[in-house]
This record gives C-alpha cells, sequence and structure tokens, in this order.
C-alpha cells in the first residue's frame, strides 16, 4: 500500500514537472481580465435588481 501511495507522489512530481506553467505577464493579464468581467457582471447585476426592485415596488404599491 505504501509502495502505492509512494509511487502516486512520484507520478504527481513528474507531471508537475511536464506542465508548461503560463510566464507572469500572461498570468497577470488573465487576472486583470477575469477581474474586469466580475466587475463589470456584478455592476450589471447591480443596477439590474435595483430596477427591478423599483418596478416591483411599484406593482405592490398600486
Amino acid at each position: 500500500m505504501f509502495k502505492r501511495i509512494r509511487q502516486f507522489f512520484k507520478d504527481v512530481i513528474a507531471e508537475f514537472k511536464r506542465v508548461q506553467w503560463p510566464t507572469r505577464d500572461a498570468t497577470i493579464k488573465s487576472t486583470s481580465v477575469v477581474v474586469c468581467l466580475s466587475f463589470a457582471v456584478a455592476l450589471y447585476l447591480g443596477i439590474a435588481d435595483l430596477g427591478l426592485s423599483d418596478i416591483m415596488q411599484m406593482i405592490i404599491a398600486g
């Protein structure tokens, strides 16, 4: 059992050595895109929520 566990971790290390890791610049650019898109979606959903909330209040108030 311990032999299989040891072999598993050796295989994991070997796979990590084969991975082509992104450069620092690519990581920063990708992270920037994700943060900007998340902010844009949050802003859109917030505005939509406020608008729909006002419509519902007008409907309920009569």
